[in-house]
């Protein structure tokens, strides 16, 4: 009888039929910035120590919010916003696409439970990691800092049993050929 039982993996069905083991964490309402058009990335990216099951995702910010699966795919194609070195520090070309979507500003963190619903959003995804930026940009303000075009989350994941390690990495491309469209 062997002993060297093997770990479940991400297609591993009862780890996603059972409730999620309860992961949060939150920024306040200025922590994700905008994206810098002078080089930096101002990604902020969480991490899970297991698979998700499920994400719910609150924008408690004034601006809208970014949410996409790679630090690529959250960045929009053909503009200034650049990358980090870990991508060659160049932009995304312009025949790429936008691989994240955006939860609207709630304006204040101060809201009243019916208001909050439309700043919140649940979805039932796999991931080991998540990044977010704000959406808003100088174009929007002219006058406006980065202080000013923050934004903040409260994120609930929904985690499985299974190690983030036996995880693929979510990408739009390995090795020069595609791997998962629409990740980025």
């Amino acid at each position: 009888m062997g002993l060297k039982w093997q770990k479940a993996g991400p297609n591993h069905v009862p780890s996603y039929q059972v409730s999620g083991i309860p992961f949060v964490t939150s920024s306040t309402t200025t922590d994700v910035l905008c994206p810098d058009d002078n080089g930096a990335s101002l990604v902020t990216k969480v991490s899970f120590p297991y698979v998700t099951k499920a994400l719910t995702i609150r924008n408690i910010g004034k601006n809208p919010l970014r949410v996409g699966f790679s630090e690529r795919g959250i960045f929009n194609p053909g503009s200034t916003e650049r990358l980090t070195a870990l991508h060659g520090g160049v932009a995304k070309p312009a025949n790429e696409s936008k691989n994240y979507f955006v939860i609207p500003a709630s304006g204040s963190s101060a809201l009243s439970p019916l208001t909050s619903l439309k700043h919140t959003f649940t979805f039932d995804v796999r991931c080991k990691e998540i990044y977010f930026v704000s959406d808003a940009g100088p174009d929007n303000d002219p006058a406006a800092t980065k202080a000013t075009l923050g934004t903040g989350f409260t994120l609930l994941a929904e985690l499985t049993t299974i190690p983030a390690s036996n995880f693929p990495i979510l990408t739009g491309s390995l090795n020069g050929t595609g791997s998962f469209e629409g990740i980025g």
